[in-house]
């Protein structure tokens, strides 16, 4: 929560107040009288606290519920150039506008992946893209490489989790490698597994 600065302001139970002295009067919305920060500056503000692959998933939800205002992001960006947050945000503009659609994650643990990729210098894989009607978590067509990455909220269902074995039986037939990547794996690991990554792209390079 950010609010203009003011005296005697004290932070309640789980709540963090950050005090602003720098906010301009259209940075501020309101919702049934409670005033807000609007949804480019809150950009701002989070790019400066959370790590990229969370201020990736925040766009990106921005853009579904259809409240991302490219313009307004600018317009923020341009009135406080030397924001903490205002690095992060202009790169993470900079790589949805050069990369679009085959850069929208769809969930923590993929925008974990993809950041992971982009930190360790690994080529860039397509992402959720559909191969034969079957949506591929990441996948690199010229290697015939795919990742899938699974929470354990993802197989809450059988029928979900036959899906997800039928699908790698259809690629591994089809001659792709398909690798599986959890969440204590790509969180605890990140090293090791760009290590296995940049050691197998390597491999499938040369097929």
């Amino acid at each position: 929560m950010s609010v203009l600065s003011r005296r005697g302001i004290r932070p309640k139970r789980d709540l963090r107040v950050h005090n602003a002295t720098d906010l301009h009067p259209w940075e501020i919305s309101e919702d049934e009288s409670l005033p807000l920060t609007t949804p480019a500056r809150t950009l701002l503000d989070l790019a400066a606290v959370v790590p990229a692959h969370q201020l990736r998933r925040a766009v990106e939800r921005a853009e579904q519920l259809e409240i991302y205002d490219h313009t307004a992001v600018l317009r923020v960006l341009a009135a406080h150039p030397r924001r903490p947050g205002s690095p992060a945000l202009k790169t993470l503009l900079a790589d949805l506008h050069d990369h679009g659609t085959t850069s929208m994650t769809r969930s923590d643990l993929e925008a974990l992946f993809l950041q992971l990729c982009l930190d360790h210098g690994l080529p860039r894989p397509q992402v959720n893209h559909y191969d034969n009607g079957r949506e591929l978590d990441f996948r690199w067509p010229k290697r015939r490489l795919a990742v899938e990455t699974n929470g354990f909220w993802v197989h809450r269902s059988r029928e979900a989790f036959e899906s997800d074995h039928e699908r790698r039986l259809e690629l591994e037939a089809a001659g792709w490698r398909v690798i599986s990547l959890t969440w204590r794996q790509v969180v605890d690991r990140p090293a090791a597994i760009a290590a296995h990554m940049r050691r197998v792209l390597g491999e499938a390079n040369r097929t």
